[in-house]
């Protein structure tokens, strides 16, 4: 009898740990491809957690807020957007296939869909309004809080609570998100040379910083950016998305430590705006619940 109870705890656990070990093992960053040219990015946060970077139905409906959870062998995202739900429940069948239920939509909905689902892992593609000559230069990772910048920024600046610090400043940098842009190119950003932070936190408030010296200049034959002084640094390369934005590459690094670059650990991606003749902008969303801004000045 002690055998036999000792045998099927042993089957129990194996089984259980196959199973844990399985999800684990899966890399699920990538492109998801599901019905009604449902498109869901996966990509994963400094926590190397997992989470939902890009939803939507190619060139006609988009979800933004997410909560993703994996467990075990199962993988979960729901969107808490107003209007159109969507909750997918899937089992990790294997690294290209993931099988369950999902709901999307309303009935009244072109891309309604409520049944069983399977979603097969594709090709990272890029969001329409990234410029497709970046692609291979742009990780997929960044594809979803760039292609969804302002959308984020606005999400976070939203909820900053009442009271909190620097709470008075969320007007001024509201007038910077919602401000006119022009077109602009990477040599156009050579002449601002001042640059300050506001740092924003959806749950502690928004923190502003001082102006410090920065430069653009011409490396190679691209535009590389810096800024020289200061605690917190940013240095990388621009590059042309849309006729009105352009989008940034880089790293970021602390006083005269050694300056990073894109893709390394101290990654970073922005999108840059020229909001008048002689300010610009360049947003850094996050994942977190938190923005950076960079405003620039001549």
């Amino acid at each position: 009898m002690k055998n036999s109870l000792l045998i099927i705890f042993f089957v129990i656990y194996c089984s259980l740990s196959a199973s844990f070990s399985h999800a684990e093992k899966v890399n699920l960053v990538g492109a998801w491809k599901g019905p009604k040219d449902l498109m869901v990015n996966l990509c994963v946060d400094n926590q190397k957690q997992p989470y939902v970077c890009y939803c939507g139905i190619f060139r006609t409906y988009g979800w933004i807020n997410f909560s993703t959870i994996v467990s075990n062998d199962s993988l979960i995202m729901k969107s808490t957007d107003i209007g159109s739900p969507f909750e997918g429940r899937f089992r990790i069948d294997s690294d290209d296939r993931l099988s369950g239920t999902l709901s999307m939509g309303n009935p009244d909905d072109s891309w309604y869909y409520d049944g069983n689902v399977q979603l097969i892992r594709q090709k990272p593609e890029m969001p329409d309004n990234l410029n497709s000559e970046l692609e291979g230069t742009i990780l997929p990772n960044d594809y979803g809080v760039l292609s969804l910048d302002r959308e984020k920024a606005q999400e976070v600046l939203s909820n900053v609570p009442s009271g909190s610090y620097g709470y008075s400043e969320k007007t001024d940098v509201e007038k910077l998100l919602n401000a006119k842009t022009y077109h602009v190119t990477p040599k156009e950003m050579i002449g601002f040379k001042r640059v300050r932070s506001i740092q924003i936190d959806a749950r502690d408030g928004i923190f502003s910083y001082p102006y410090f010296n920065c430069r653009f200049r011409k490396i190679d034959g691209k535009v590389f950016f810096e800024k020289t002084n200061g605690s917190q640094r940013k240095s990388g390369y621009l590059y042309q998305n849309r006729p009105n934005s352009l989008i940034f590459l880089g790293g970021w690094s602390v006083n005269d430590d050694p300056q990073t670059a894109y893709g390394s650990t101290n990654s970073i991606a922005g999108t840059v705006y020229k909001i008048g003749d002689r300010k610009a902008i360049m947003i850094f969303p996050s994942e977190d619940n938190r923005l950076e801004i960079y405003e620039f000045t001549k």
